[in-house]
C-alpha cells in the first residue's frame, strides 16, 4: 500500500461516521413513521396488519441485504482493482441481485397468504387479508432493493458511505408521505409509497456507481478475493437464521394477543432504532476494510483492527444505550403519545419494552463483529462456523421465547434478545481459537480515550435525565412540554461534557 493510498483512507471511526450520518436521516424518518403510524393506527387490529407484513418483508430484505453485502463487497473490491468497468461490474453484480430479487418476489407475493396464517394464525380473516396484502405490495420492492444493496456495495468500497447510505432512505420519506397526506386505505397506500422509493432509490444509486467510476481506480495490486461460493453459503445461513428468528419474534408476540405486534414494533423501533443504527454503520464499515486488508494478503493487521472496531463499537453506542434508557417515558410520550398510548397501562408497557430493546443491539454488535472477521477471512471454515453459531442462535432464542413469553408477556421478546448473543459470541471465540486465531478483546491503548469519553458522557445523560423532571416541576411544565424539556437536558448535558472529554482524553478521530 502506498503511503498516498494510506494517507488517503478515512480511519474506521471517520468512515462509521460518514456512514451513520447518511442513515441519520433515515433514522429520522423511521421515528415519523413510527409516529405517524400510532397516530393514524394506533395499536389495533390495521396497525397489526400492517406492522406484520412490513416485518415479514423486512427480515427478509435484511437478509437479502447481508448476503449481497457479504459477498459483493470482496467480489466488487477484487473487480475494481483489476481495471473492471463499471458496466462489467454492474452486470456481473447487480444484475444477478436483479434476478434474484425477482424470483423471491414472485415466491412471496404467490405464497403470502400461507405465510401470514403461518406466522399469525391468530388474526381473524380481516386483519390476515389486510397483511396479505400488504406482503404482496411490499414484495414487488424486492428486486430493486437488491439491486440497490449491490449497487450500493459498489460505493462503499469507493470508499463512499454517506451519500450511498443517505439516498437509501427513499422510501421511508415515501411511507411518511404516504401516512401524513393519505385519507383511505392507509395499510396498502404506504406499502405502496414504499415500493415506489424502493426503485428511485435504484435509479440514484446507479447514477452515483457512474459517477464514481469516472475517478481514480481504488488502489492496485489486489490479488483475487478468496471463495465467493463459501462466503455466499455462510452468508445464506446467516441470512436465513435473521429471517427465522424475526419471523419467530413476530410470530410470538402475535401470540400475546391483538396489538402485540403494533407494541413490539414501536418499542424495538423507538429503543433499539439508534443502536442498530450505529452498529450497521460501523459493521459495514469495517467490513469493507478487512475485505480490502485480506484481499491485499494484509492479514496480520485483521485482528488488530477487529479489536479497535469492537470497543469503537461500544464506546458510540453505550452513550446511546442510556440515553434510550433513562429517557425512555419522555421518547414514548413525545411520539406516541396519542390515542390508545394515552392509557397508562399501554404506556408502561411500551416504557419497559423500549428499554430492553435499547440494551439489545450492544450484544448484536459484537455477534456482527465476530461474523465480519469470519468472513473477511479466506482461511477460516466460514460455513461451518456460520451454520453453527446461527443454530445454536436460533436454538436459544426459541427457548428463551417460550419460556419467557408465557411468564413475562411481551417484555419476554427484548429480554431474550439481550442474552442470546451469549451463546454465539462463545462459539465463535472458542472456534477461532481452535483455528489458532487468538482474539486479545482487551482495549488497545488507542480505544480507552474513546471508552473514558463514552463512559463519561453516558454518566452526564443521565444525571441531565435526572435533573429534567426537577426542572420541568419547578417551571411547572408538564406533558409533552415535560418531555421535550427534560430530552433537551439530557441530550445537552450529554453532549457539552461530550465535548470536553474529547479534549481532555485527547480522544483521536482519525
Amino acid at each position: 500500500m502506498t503511503a498516498m493510498t494510506q494517507a488517503r483512507r478515512k480511519s474506521l471511526l471517520g468512515s462509521g461516521s460518514a456512514q451513520f450520518a447518511g442513515q441519520f436521516l433515515g433514522l429520522l424518518l423511521a421515528i415519523l413513521v413510527s409516529h405517524l403510524i400510532a397516530r393514524r393506527m394506533g395499536v389495533g387490529p390495521q396497525a397489526d396488519a400492517f406492522l406484520l407484513g412490513r416485518r415479514l418483508i423486512t427480515a427478509v430484505t435484511e437478509a437479502l441485504n447481508q448476503i449481497v453485502v457479504a459477498v459483493f463487497i470482496p467480489l466488487i473490491a477484487a473487480q475494481a482493482a483489476a481495471g473492471a468497468g463499471i458496466w462489467h461490474i454492474i452486470m456481473r453484480s447487480g444484475g444477478g441481485a436483479l434476478l434474484a430479487g425477482t424470483a423471491l418476489a414472485a415466491i412471496f407475493i404467490a405464497g403470502a397468504p400461507w405465510i401470514v396464517a403461518s406466522v399469525a394464525p391468530q388474526f381473524d380473516a380481516q386483519t390476515a387479508a389486510l397483511a396479505t396484502r400488504v406482503m404482496r405490495i411490499l414484495s414487488l420492492a424486492l428486486p430493486a432493493t437488491v439491486a440497490t444493496v449491490a449497487l450500493a456495495a459498489y460505493c462503499n468500497v469507493r470508499e463512499q458511505f454517506g451519500g450511498a447510505a443517505a439516498s437509501r432512505q427513499l422510501p421511508r420519506a415515501a411511507v411518511a408521505a404516504a401516512l401524513l397526506l393519505g385519507t383511505g386505505g392507509l395499510a396498502e397506500l404506504a406499502a405502496g409509497a414504499y415500493t415506489f422509493g424502493a426503485v428511485l432509490v435504484t435509479g440514484m444509486l446507479l447514477l452515483m456507481a457512474l459517477r464514481l467510476s469516472r475517478t481514480a481506480p481504488i488502489q492496485t495490486g489486489i490479488r483475487r478475493s478468496g471463495s465467493v461460493s463459501r462466503r455466499a453459503a455462510a452468508a445464506v445461513v446467516l441470512a436465513g437464521g435473521a429471517m427465522v428468528v424475526l419471523w419467530l419474534e413476530t410470530a410470538f408476540a402475535a401470540w400475546t394477543g391483538p396489538g402485540g405486534v403494533a407494541m413490539l414494533e414501536y418499542s424495538q423501533r423507538l429503543g433499539a432504532l439508534l443502536g442498530n443504527t450505529l452498529a450497521m454503520a460501523l459493521t459495514l464499515v469495517v467490513f469493507a476494510d478487512l475485505s480490502r486488508r485480506s484481499a491485499a494478503g494484509e492479514t496480520r493487521e485483521l485482528d488488530a483492527r477487529f479489536n479497535i472496531a469492537v470497543w469503537a463499537g461500544i464506546s458510540l453506542m453505550l452513550p446511546v444505550t442510556v440515553g434510550v434508557v433513562v429517557n425512555a417515558p419522555g421518547i414514548i410520550e413525545l411520539v406516541l403519545g396519542y390515542g390508545a398510548f394515552e392509557a397508562a397501562e399501554i404506556r408502561a408497557e411500551v416504557v419497559t419494552l423500549t428499554r430492553w430493546m435499547a440494551v439489545a443491539p450492544l450484544g448484536a454488535l459484537v455477534v456482527r463483529m465476530l461474523y465480519v472477521r469470519v468472513l473477511a477471512d479466506d482461511t477460516l471454515p466460514v460455513v461451518r462456523i456460520a451454520l453453527v453459531a446461527t443454530i445454536a442462535d436460533m436454538v436459544i432464542r426459541a427457548v428463551l421465547f417460550r419460556i419467557l413469553v408465557p411468564w413475562l408477556g411481551l417484555t419476554g421478546i427484548p429480554l431474550s434478545l439481550v442474552i442470546t448473543p451469549i451463546g454465539p459470541v462463545l462459539i465463535i471465540a472458542l472456534w477461532l481459537r481452535r483455528q489458532n486465531v487468538f482474539l486479545d478483546l482487551r482495549p488497545a491503548s488507542i480505544s480507552r480515550p474513546l471508552m473514558a469519553t463514552s463512559l463519561t458522557a453516558s454518566l452526564a445523560i443521565a444525571a441531565g435525565a435526572w435533573l429534567g423532571p426537577l426542572l420541568s416541576q419547578w417551571t411547572a411544565l408538564d406533558g409533552k412540554s415535560a418531555a421535550l424539556s427534560g430530552l433537551l437536558v439530557s441530550g445537552l448535558a450529554g453532549s457539552a461534557v461530550l465535548g470536553v472529554a474529547v479534549t481532555a482524553f485527547r480522544v483521536r478521530l482519525r
